[in-house]
């Protein structure tokens, strides 16, 4: 049976999972309407969603590190959790440099590099979230 706490507790580690997922995507999406535009705003809009994203993505990555140290050693949910660490740590990396180089030339357009590592780090992230849900899941 589900208490309360029980589906909080889901719906908070859904939350923390998601929130990132959506900044790094409003970004992305910014950023492409930057590029059609070529209006310098929608690039602004881009990096402040991408910062928000980095501080809610750091943020939920220190919470889920410290959630893995309470599963059981050598459990399925202990294996993914490990895994959705490493993964969102990898995906945080390039949002990092896509961040400076945009910081770099603060008044030009959008580099196409800074877009590329955002599509390849929203996939990570994606991945990587689906891990920390199946890890939430599996700890019941």
């Amino acid at each position: 049976m589900r208490t309360i706490a029980h589906a909080v507790r889901g719906d908070v580690y859904t939350l923390l999972i998601v929130l990132p997922l959506v900044f790094f995507a409003i970004s992305l999406g910014f950023d492409v309407v930057a590029m059609l535009s070529g209006a310098h705003v929608w690039g602004v809009a881009a990096a402040v969603n991408l910062a928000a994203g980095l501080v809610s993505g750091s943020l939920s990555s220190v919470y889920f590190a410290r959630v893995h140290e309470t599963y059981r050693p050598g459990s399925r949910a202990r294996d993914l959790s490990f895994l959705f660490l490493w993964l969102s740590i990898c995906a945080l990396l390039p949002f990092v440099v896509s961040l400076v180089l945009r910081a770099v030339h603060p008044q030009a357009p959008t580099p196409p590099a800074s877009v590329a590592l955002s599509i390849v780090a929203l996939g990570l992230a994606t991945l990587a979230g689906w891990l920390g849900d199946e890890a939430a899941r599996e700890r019941g």
